[in-house]
Protein backbone atom coordinates (compact mmCIF):
# COMPACT_ATOMS: atom_id res chain seq x y z
CA UNK A 1 0.00 0.00 0.00
CA UNK A 2 1.25 3.50 -0.81
CA UNK A 3 2.27 5.66 2.18
CA UNK A 4 0.29 8.86 2.72
CA UNK A 5 3.58 10.71 2.98
CA UNK A 6 4.52 9.74 -0.56
CA UNK A 7 3.40 11.55 -3.71
CA UNK A 8 0.20 9.73 -4.62
CA UNK A 9 -0.53 9.45 -8.33
CA UNK A 10 -3.49 8.31 -10.40
CA UNK A 11 -1.58 5.06 -11.03
CA UNK A 12 -1.49 4.45 -7.26
CA UNK A 13 -5.22 5.11 -6.96
CA UNK A 14 -5.98 2.83 -9.92
CA UNK A 15 -3.89 0.02 -8.42
CA UNK A 16 -5.57 0.39 -5.01
CA UNK A 17 -9.04 0.42 -6.58
CA UNK A 18 -8.27 -2.46 -8.94
CA UNK A 19 -9.20 -0.51 -12.06
CA UNK A 20 -7.35 0.80 -15.09
CA UNK A 21 -5.53 4.11 -15.04
CA UNK A 22 -7.90 5.56 -17.64
CA UNK A 23 -10.94 4.58 -15.54
CA UNK A 24 -9.42 6.18 -12.44
CA UNK A 25 -8.57 9.31 -14.42
CA UNK A 26 -12.13 9.62 -15.73
CA UNK A 27 -13.60 9.34 -12.23
CA UNK A 28 -11.15 11.77 -10.61
CA UNK A 29 -11.48 14.30 -13.44
CA UNK A 30 -15.28 13.90 -13.47
CA UNK A 31 -14.90 13.52 -17.21
CA UNK A 32 -16.32 10.60 -19.17
CA UNK A 33 -18.32 7.55 -18.14
CA UNK A 34 -17.71 5.04 -15.35
CA UNK A 35 -19.96 2.57 -13.59
CA UNK A 36 -21.28 3.33 -10.13
CA UNK A 37 -19.17 0.49 -8.68
CA UNK A 38 -15.99 1.75 -10.38
CA UNK A 39 -16.66 5.29 -9.23
CA UNK A 40 -17.19 4.12 -5.66
CA UNK A 41 -13.97 2.06 -5.62
CA UNK A 42 -11.88 4.90 -7.13
CA UNK A 43 -13.16 7.56 -4.75
CA UNK A 44 -12.66 5.23 -1.76
CA UNK A 45 -9.09 4.51 -2.87
CA UNK A 46 -8.35 8.22 -3.42
CA UNK A 47 -9.63 9.07 0.05
CA UNK A 48 -7.67 6.21 1.64
CA UNK A 49 -4.40 7.21 -0.03
CA UNK A 50 -4.87 10.95 0.46
CA UNK A 51 -4.76 11.62 -3.28
CA UNK A 52 -4.78 15.26 -4.38
CA UNK A 53 -4.93 16.26 -8.06
CA UNK A 54 -1.76 17.74 -9.52
CA UNK A 55 -2.87 21.34 -10.03
CA UNK A 56 0.22 22.27 -12.01
CA UNK A 57 -0.35 19.43 -14.44
CA UNK A 58 -3.99 20.46 -14.79
CA UNK A 59 -2.88 24.04 -15.42
CA UNK A 60 -0.43 22.98 -18.13
CA UNK A 61 -3.22 21.07 -19.85
CA UNK A 62 -5.96 23.70 -19.50
CA UNK A 63 -3.81 26.83 -19.58
CA UNK A 64 -5.30 28.12 -16.32
CA UNK A 65 -4.79 27.52 -12.59
CA UNK A 66 -7.86 29.60 -11.63
CA UNK A 67 -5.62 31.50 -9.22
CA UNK A 68 -4.51 35.13 -9.13
CA UNK A 69 -1.66 36.72 -7.20
CA UNK A 70 -1.89 39.88 -5.11
CA UNK A 71 1.18 41.82 -3.97
CA UNK A 72 0.76 44.67 -1.46
CA UNK A 73 3.14 46.63 0.81
CA UNK A 74 1.45 45.83 4.13
CA UNK A 75 -1.31 43.27 4.61
CA UNK A 76 -1.70 44.38 8.24
CA UNK A 77 -2.69 47.96 7.38
CA UNK A 78 -6.38 48.76 7.71
CA UNK A 79 -6.42 50.01 4.11
CA UNK A 80 -4.91 46.97 2.43
CA UNK A 81 -6.67 44.43 4.65
CA UNK A 82 -10.04 45.92 3.60
CA UNK A 83 -8.91 46.02 -0.04
CA UNK A 84 -7.91 42.36 0.16
CA UNK A 85 -11.30 41.42 1.57
CA UNK A 86 -13.09 43.01 -1.35
CA UNK A 87 -10.65 41.51 -3.82
CA UNK A 88 -10.83 37.93 -2.53
CA UNK A 89 -14.63 38.00 -2.26
CA UNK A 90 -14.93 39.18 -5.85
CA UNK A 91 -12.28 36.76 -7.16
CA UNK A 92 -13.86 33.74 -5.46
CA UNK A 93 -17.28 34.68 -6.79
CA UNK A 94 -15.71 34.47 -10.26
CA UNK A 95 -14.14 31.08 -9.52
CA UNK A 96 -10.58 32.21 -8.70
CA UNK A 97 -8.50 31.68 -5.56
CA UNK A 98 -6.04 34.30 -4.35
CA UNK A 99 -2.37 34.04 -3.33
CA UNK A 100 -1.16 37.06 -1.32
CA UNK A 101 2.37 38.39 -0.81
CA UNK A 102 3.58 41.24 1.43
CA UNK A 103 6.55 43.39 0.33
CA UNK A 104 7.12 45.83 3.21
CA UNK A 105 7.78 48.33 0.40
CA UNK A 106 11.02 46.51 -0.42
CA UNK A 107 11.73 46.24 -4.18
CA UNK A 108 13.77 43.07 -3.73
CA UNK A 109 10.92 41.35 -1.88
CA UNK A 110 8.55 42.55 -4.59
CA UNK A 111 10.74 41.02 -7.30
CA UNK A 112 11.01 37.67 -5.50
CA UNK A 113 7.23 37.67 -4.89
CA UNK A 114 6.62 38.20 -8.58
CA UNK A 115 8.97 35.33 -9.46
CA UNK A 116 7.28 33.00 -6.96
CA UNK A 117 3.78 33.78 -8.22
CA UNK A 118 4.90 33.30 -11.81
CA UNK A 119 6.34 29.89 -10.85
CA UNK A 120 2.97 29.03 -9.31
CA UNK A 121 1.46 29.79 -12.72
CA UNK A 122 -1.08 32.29 -11.46
CA UNK A 123 -3.33 33.57 -14.22
CA UNK A 124 -2.56 37.20 -13.40
CA UNK A 125 -1.29 39.58 -10.71
CA UNK A 126 -2.72 42.61 -8.93
CA UNK A 127 0.10 44.68 -7.48
CA UNK A 128 0.44 47.85 -5.42
CA UNK A 129 3.97 48.54 -6.66
CA UNK A 130 6.96 49.73 -4.66
CA UNK A 131 8.04 53.15 -5.95
CA UNK A 132 11.39 52.79 -7.74
CA UNK A 133 13.19 54.17 -10.77
CA UNK A 134 13.36 50.83 -12.57
CA UNK A 135 10.35 48.53 -11.96
CA UNK A 136 11.97 45.84 -14.10
CA UNK A 137 10.34 42.84 -12.41
CA UNK A 138 6.85 44.16 -13.21
CA UNK A 139 7.84 45.12 -16.75
CA UNK A 140 9.33 41.68 -17.38
CA UNK A 141 6.23 39.69 -16.45
CA UNK A 142 3.97 42.11 -18.32
CA UNK A 143 6.19 41.78 -21.41
CA UNK A 144 5.96 37.99 -21.08
CA UNK A 145 2.18 38.28 -21.40
CA UNK A 146 1.07 37.72 -17.79
CA UNK A 147 -1.91 40.04 -17.10
CA UNK A 148 -1.03 42.71 -14.52
CA UNK A 149 -3.28 45.31 -12.87
CA UNK A 150 -1.81 48.09 -10.73
CA UNK A 151 -3.55 48.82 -7.44
CA UNK A 152 -3.72 52.24 -5.74
CA UNK A 153 -0.56 53.65 -7.33
CA UNK A 154 1.34 53.90 -10.59
CA UNK A 155 4.74 55.30 -11.61
CA UNK A 156 6.68 56.26 -14.75
CA UNK A 157 7.27 53.33 -17.15
CA UNK A 158 4.16 51.53 -15.90
CA UNK A 159 1.61 53.95 -17.32
CA UNK A 160 0.64 51.46 -20.06
CA UNK A 161 -0.68 48.99 -17.46
CA UNK A 162 -4.26 49.08 -16.15
CA UNK A 163 -4.65 51.08 -12.93
CA UNK A 164 -7.39 50.76 -10.30
CA UNK A 165 -7.20 53.54 -7.73
CA UNK A 166 -9.00 56.22 -5.74
CA UNK A 167 -8.93 59.82 -6.94
CA UNK A 168 -6.34 60.85 -4.35
CA UNK A 169 -6.24 64.54 -5.24
CA UNK A 170 -10.01 64.87 -5.06
CA UNK A 171 -10.09 63.07 -1.70
CA UNK A 172 -7.99 65.71 0.09
CA UNK A 173 -9.56 68.46 -1.94
CA UNK A 174 -12.94 67.45 -0.48
CA UNK A 175 -11.58 67.49 3.08
CA UNK A 176 -9.90 70.87 2.70
CA UNK A 177 -12.92 72.39 0.97
CA UNK A 178 -15.15 71.22 3.83
CA UNK A 179 -12.91 72.97 6.37
CA UNK A 180 -12.89 76.10 4.22
CA UNK A 181 -16.69 76.05 4.11
CA UNK A 182 -16.66 76.00 7.91
CA UNK A 183 -14.72 79.26 7.88
CA UNK A 184 -11.21 77.97 8.46
CA UNK A 185 -8.51 79.82 6.54
CA UNK A 186 -5.29 78.53 8.11
CA UNK A 187 -5.32 74.78 7.69
CA UNK A 188 -2.34 72.56 8.43
CA UNK A 189 -1.68 69.51 6.24
CA UNK A 190 0.00 66.44 7.77
CA UNK A 191 1.68 64.76 4.81
CA UNK A 192 4.41 62.33 3.77
CA UNK A 193 5.47 64.39 0.78
CA UNK A 194 8.80 66.18 1.03
CA UNK A 195 8.04 68.48 -1.87
CA UNK A 196 7.58 72.22 -1.39
CA UNK A 197 4.44 74.11 -2.37
CA UNK A 198 6.04 75.53 -5.56
CA UNK A 199 7.27 72.06 -6.52
CA UNK A 200 3.81 70.57 -6.03
CA UNK A 201 2.20 73.36 -8.04
CA UNK A 202 4.64 72.77 -10.89
CA UNK A 203 3.99 69.01 -10.80
CA UNK A 204 0.27 69.64 -10.95
CA UNK A 205 0.72 71.78 -14.06
CA UNK A 206 3.12 69.52 -15.90
CA UNK A 207 2.61 65.93 -14.75
CA UNK A 208 0.11 63.12 -15.03
CA UNK A 209 -1.04 63.01 -11.42
CA UNK A 210 -1.58 59.25 -11.55
CA UNK A 211 2.20 58.80 -11.86
CA UNK A 212 2.83 60.62 -8.57
CA UNK A 213 2.82 59.06 -5.12
CA UNK A 214 -0.61 59.22 -3.43
CA UNK A 215 0.87 61.55 -0.77
CA UNK A 216 1.85 64.08 -3.44
CA UNK A 217 -1.53 63.77 -5.17
CA UNK A 218 -3.33 64.45 -1.89
CA UNK A 219 -1.14 67.46 -1.13
CA UNK A 220 -2.04 68.80 -4.58
CA UNK A 221 -5.73 68.32 -3.75
CA UNK A 222 -5.22 70.45 -0.62
CA UNK A 223 -3.51 73.18 -2.67
CA UNK A 224 -6.30 73.12 -5.26
CA UNK A 225 -8.97 73.63 -2.61
CA UNK A 226 -7.08 76.64 -1.27
CA UNK A 227 -6.70 78.04 -4.80
CA UNK A 228 -10.42 77.55 -5.45
CA UNK A 229 -11.08 79.67 -2.34
CA UNK A 230 -8.70 82.38 -3.53
CA UNK A 231 -6.13 81.62 -0.82
CA UNK A 232 -2.37 81.30 -1.12
CA UNK A 233 -0.78 78.13 0.18
CA UNK A 234 1.97 78.40 2.78
CA UNK A 235 4.80 75.92 2.89
CA UNK A 236 5.02 76.46 6.65
CA UNK A 237 1.61 74.80 7.05
CA UNK A 238 2.78 71.50 5.53
CA UNK A 239 3.63 69.22 8.45
CA UNK A 240 5.99 66.65 6.93
CA UNK A 241 6.17 63.20 8.47
CA UNK A 242 7.57 59.75 7.85
CA UNK A 243 5.22 56.80 7.43
CA UNK A 244 4.71 55.81 11.05
CA UNK A 245 2.44 56.79 13.92
CA UNK A 246 5.46 57.84 15.98
CA UNK A 247 6.87 60.03 13.22
CA UNK A 248 3.51 61.71 12.63
CA UNK A 249 2.99 62.33 16.35
CA UNK A 250 6.47 63.83 16.70
CA UNK A 251 6.07 66.03 13.62
CA UNK A 252 2.69 67.31 14.78
CA UNK A 253 3.90 68.01 18.32
CA UNK A 254 6.81 69.97 16.87
CA UNK A 255 4.44 71.93 14.67
CA UNK A 256 2.04 72.67 17.53
CA UNK A 257 4.94 73.91 19.65
CA UNK A 258 5.50 76.64 17.08
CA UNK A 259 3.32 79.67 16.42
CA UNK A 260 1.31 79.05 13.29
CA UNK A 261 -2.15 80.25 14.37
CA UNK A 262 -3.96 77.39 12.59
CA UNK A 263 -7.59 76.62 13.34
CA UNK A 264 -7.83 73.30 11.50
CA UNK A 265 -5.75 70.37 10.24
CA UNK A 266 -6.10 67.57 7.72
CA UNK A 267 -4.08 64.32 7.74
CA UNK A 268 -3.65 62.59 4.40
CA UNK A 269 -3.21 58.98 5.50
CA UNK A 270 -4.60 56.54 8.07
CA UNK A 271 -1.21 56.21 9.81
CA UNK A 272 -0.69 59.98 9.87
CA UNK A 273 -4.22 60.42 11.22
CA UNK A 274 -3.44 58.14 14.17
CA UNK A 275 -0.17 59.94 14.83
CA UNK A 276 -1.74 63.39 14.64
CA UNK A 277 -4.48 62.37 17.07
CA UNK A 278 -1.83 61.04 19.46
CA UNK A 279 -0.12 64.45 19.27
CA UNK A 280 -3.36 66.28 20.09
CA UNK A 281 -3.82 64.07 23.15
CA UNK A 282 -0.20 64.57 24.23
CA UNK A 283 -0.63 68.34 24.01
CA UNK A 284 -3.89 68.23 25.98
CA UNK A 285 -5.81 69.70 23.07
CA UNK A 286 -9.58 69.40 22.84
CA UNK A 287 -11.14 68.74 19.45
CA UNK A 288 -12.83 70.70 17.99
CA UNK A 289 -12.56 73.52 20.58
CA UNK A 290 -8.83 74.01 20.06
CA UNK A 291 -8.60 72.68 16.52
CA UNK A 292 -10.91 71.21 13.89
CA UNK A 293 -9.57 68.03 12.37
CA UNK A 294 -10.31 65.81 9.35
CA UNK A 295 -8.38 62.55 9.08
CA UNK A 296 -8.11 59.84 6.44
CA UNK A 297 -9.76 56.40 6.27
CA UNK A 298 -12.63 55.37 8.48
CA UNK A 299 -10.72 53.31 11.04
CA UNK A 300 -12.45 51.57 13.95
CA UNK A 301 -11.08 53.97 16.56
CA UNK A 302 -12.29 57.12 14.76
CA UNK A 303 -15.86 56.50 15.94
CA UNK A 304 -14.92 55.17 19.39
CA UNK A 305 -13.20 58.36 20.59
CA UNK A 306 -15.12 61.48 21.59
CA UNK A 307 -15.58 63.57 19.67
CA UNK A 308 -15.78 61.16 16.74
CA UNK A 309 -13.23 62.01 14.06
CA UNK A 310 -14.25 63.37 10.67
CA UNK A 311 -12.54 61.41 7.88
CA UNK A 312 -12.10 60.97 4.17
CA UNK A 313 -13.52 57.50 3.57
CA UNK A 314 -11.89 55.53 0.77
CA UNK A 315 -14.07 52.80 -0.80
CA UNK A 316 -11.52 50.15 0.17
CA UNK A 317 -13.53 46.98 -0.40
CA UNK A 318 -14.97 48.35 -3.64
CA UNK A 319 -11.41 49.16 -4.72
CA UNK A 320 -10.35 45.56 -4.15
CA UNK A 321 -13.41 44.21 -5.94
CA UNK A 322 -12.73 46.52 -8.90
CA UNK A 323 -9.11 45.33 -9.04
CA UNK A 324 -10.20 41.68 -9.13
CA UNK A 325 -12.78 42.42 -11.82
CA UNK A 326 -10.23 44.31 -13.93
CA UNK A 327 -7.64 41.52 -13.65
CA UNK A 328 -10.11 38.78 -14.54
CA UNK A 329 -11.21 40.87 -17.53
CA UNK A 330 -7.55 41.19 -18.56
CA UNK A 331 -7.10 37.42 -18.19
CA UNK A 332 -10.05 37.02 -20.55
CA UNK A 333 -8.44 39.28 -23.12
CA UNK A 334 -9.87 42.76 -22.59
CA UNK A 335 -7.66 45.65 -23.72
CA UNK A 336 -5.68 47.45 -20.96
CA UNK A 337 -7.20 50.87 -21.64
CA UNK A 338 -10.66 49.43 -20.93
CA UNK A 339 -9.64 48.30 -17.45
CA UNK A 340 -8.62 51.60 -15.80
CA UNK A 341 -10.86 52.44 -12.85
CA UNK A 342 -10.79 55.56 -10.66
CA UNK A 343 -13.15 55.62 -7.68
CA UNK A 344 -14.19 58.64 -5.66
CA UNK A 345 -13.71 58.89 -1.90
CA UNK A 346 -16.46 60.29 0.31
CA UNK A 347 -16.32 62.68 3.23
CA UNK A 348 -17.73 61.70 6.64
CA UNK A 349 -18.11 64.89 8.66
CA UNK A 350 -18.39 64.24 12.41
CA UNK A 351 -17.88 66.16 15.62
CA UNK A 352 -14.13 66.81 15.26
CA UNK A 353 -14.70 69.57 12.70
CA UNK A 354 -16.93 72.57 13.36
CA UNK A 355 -17.30 76.16 12.21
CA UNK A 356 -14.39 78.46 12.95
CA UNK A 357 -14.67 81.15 15.62
CA UNK A 358 -17.31 83.86 15.06
CA UNK A 359 -14.80 86.28 13.62
CA UNK A 360 -14.49 84.20 10.46
CA UNK A 361 -17.88 82.52 10.42
CA UNK A 362 -19.26 85.00 7.88
CA UNK A 363 -16.41 84.07 5.61
CA UNK A 364 -17.64 80.50 5.67
CA UNK A 365 -21.09 81.55 4.48
CA UNK A 366 -19.50 83.67 1.77
CA UNK A 367 -17.44 80.68 0.63
CA UNK A 368 -20.51 78.44 0.49
CA UNK A 369 -22.24 80.90 -1.80
CA UNK A 370 -19.35 81.06 -4.25
CA UNK A 371 -19.08 78.45 -7.01
CA UNK A 372 -15.82 76.53 -7.16
CA UNK A 373 -13.55 77.85 -9.88
CA UNK A 374 -11.80 75.59 -12.36
CA UNK A 375 -8.32 74.29 -11.56
CA UNK A 376 -5.59 76.82 -12.19
CA UNK A 377 -3.06 74.01 -12.50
Amino acid sequence: MVSRSASVTIIDVAREAGVSKSAAARVLARNGSASAATRERVLAAAAKLGYRPNQLAKAMKSGSTRTIGVIVPDVASSFFSAVLRGLTDSARAAGFEVLVSNTDNDPDIEASSIDLLAEKRVDGIVIAPVFQDEPSAILDIADEGLPVVLLDRCMPRLEHLPLVCVDHADASRQATAALLKLGHRRIALITETTRTVPELQQLARESDLSLLRPSAQRAIGYLRALADAGLNAEDALLVRSGYSVESAAGAMIGFLDGEHDVTAAHATDAVLTSGAYRAFSAKGMRLPDDLSFVGFDDQDWTTLVRPAVSVVDQPRQRLGAAAATALIAAIRGNRPEELNVRLNASLLMRESAVAAHPGVKAGAEEFRARPLVQDRW
